[in-house]
């Protein structure tokens, strides 16, 4: 009986441990695997985001990367900023941007250098003035800055008139070595959203980048300025040297020319006596005399022509001057059928200068017209006034000349025409006596011939001082 009893008990007590009660139980892991999938979903959403960014900061690295690239390539000053601020508003998607760059001055004052975007460009008369609180604390933080928090802080009146045009922007200070060269100011983007920490740190990162390409483009350009101007003054030191052996020239050429031109002038009076009754003959003689004159006039000028001397100025008008040598070759140039067409503006103040050598540069420039039209052809003579100075044009349709030879026509000796028919002293001696009215001549092609364009200022003050000295 004990025995049985005793099995029984064990019976129930091993039936209740190998069965145990479902309905308690489910409930429970129903929960823990609930809260196992948000767990999971939660981590799979952070990685999703987290693998978002990570990729996103790649592409701005590359990104970076190539600009930086491209920038160190770049040593055109314009296009350097241009392609900066393509760039910015691009990756930001911003609306619009600016570039306040140094002056280079002792004032260090950052001005306007570059606008792109949508709206009115600022007004490059408003600037930033150097060594304001706003400045100084960009240069020392480094970062690109939030437009609404410098207006609320640091920025002053003038400051915030500028700013206030880039409102809920950036401004990413341009450092280099250690010291503050420029404003990168870019307005809001497009979406009206803020600027994540992304872009903050892309436009601090091309920022840096930008500082250095500019000052390497500011190296480069000084570098090609001083590299022209070195050059420019070695063709001005080869020309001087021309001119000394040409005024050497000039000396022993004069004299000997001078000589028999006495000569003949003398010979020439004591005919005119003998000639008295025949009034032609007188006439004729008369005008050799004036020619005689007038030849003597140009050696002169030719012995002058290196160390010259002051110049009789007057006050002429200069339509009335041209237009007495127009008349002086019109019978020449109607044999070789040339017209000449005359456009001069009423309007056209005196100017003060020395006729004599104003008048031998009309003509040697319509004598050059007139050879390079052998078979007929039009001449131009236009003059127009402008602000501080009078063009005087002569225009011809002959066949120009070839862009290679235009920077030597000045040159002494130098001639495109056959040795028989020019010295290459003409165009020389124009220069010279323009120069000496501190005007310029230069000359161009045009579709059907070419022009020489005279500038004569209207004053001419120094010359004045020269002719009394």
């Amino acid at each position: 009986m004990n025995n049985k009893k005793s099995t029984k008990n064990n019976y129930k007590i091993d039936s209740k441990k190998t069965t145990p009660n479902t309905d308690t139980l489910q409930p429970k892991t129903k929960s823990q695997l609930q809260t196992r999938v948000h767990e999971l979903e939660s981590k799979t959403r952070s990685l999703t985001e987290l693998n978002r960014l990570h990729k996103r900061k790649i592409f701005d690295l590359y990104t970076i990367f190539e600009i930086s690239r491209n920038f160190n390539t770049l040593l055109d000053y314009q296009q350097l900023l241009d392609t900066f601020i393509f760039t910015s508003l691009a990756q930001v998607g911003s609306m619009k941007a600016a570039f306040y760059l140094s002056s280079h001055s002792e004032d260090k004052n950052y001005s306007l250098i570059k606008f792109k975007g949508s709206g009115k460009p600022p007004s490059k008369n408003n600037y930033f003035k150097d060594g304001t609180k706003m400045l100084q604390n960009l240069a020392k933080i480094n970062r690109p800055f939030k437009i609404d928090d410098l207006l609320s802080t640091t920025a002053n009146e003038n400051e915030k008139k500028l700013l206030q045009l880039f409102e809920h922007g950036l401004v990413v200070p341009l450092m280099y070595q250690a010291e503050l060269s420029g404003l990168f100011i870019i307005s809001d983007k497009l979406s009206s959203r803020e600027f994540t920490d992304d872009d903050i740190e892309f436009l601090s990162i091309l920022g840096n980048q930008i500082s250095v390409a500019i000052e390497n483009t500011w190296l480069f350009e000084a570098e090609k300025s001083a590299t022209k101007q070195l050059r420019e003054t070695q063709q001005q030191l080869v020309y001087s040297e021309r001119l000394a052996a040409l005024g050497e020239m000039s000396a022993k050429v004069a004299h000997e020319i001078n000589n028999p031109l006495g000569i003949i002038k003398n010979y020439l009076h004591l005919t005119n006596k003998l000639l008295v009754e025949n009034n032609n003959a007188t006439e004729y003689l008369n005008i050799v005399d004036e020619e005689i004159d007038r030849i003597a006039k140009i050696v002169s000028e030719l012995l002058d022509f290196h160390r010259p001397r002051g110049f009789e100025i007057q006050k002429i008008d200069v339509a009335k001057l041209t237009s007495s040598i127009v008349s002086l070759m019109s019978r020449q140039f109607e044999k070789n059928k040339v017209v000449i067409t005359q456009k001069y503006d009423p309007n056209t103040p005196e100017i003060e200068i020395s006729p004599e050598s104003v008048k031998q540069v009309f003509l040697n420039l319509i004598i050059n017209a007139y050879d390079a039209m052998p078979k007929g052809g039009q001449l131009e003579v236009s003059i127009t006034p402008h602000k501080d100075d009078v063009s005087i044009q002569f225009s011809d349709t002959g066949p120009g000349i070839p862009p290679e030879l235009i920077p030597r026509i000045f040159e002494p000796f130098f001639t495109t025409k056959d040795p028989a028919k020019g010295t290459g002293l003409g165009l020389s001696v124009c220069y010279g006596i323009i120069k000496k009215h501190n005007g310029s001549i230069t000359f161009y092609n045009q579709e059907i011939g070419g022009c020489f364009e005279i500038r004569l200022p209207y004053k001419s003050k120094d010359m004045l001082h020269e002719s009394n000295s």
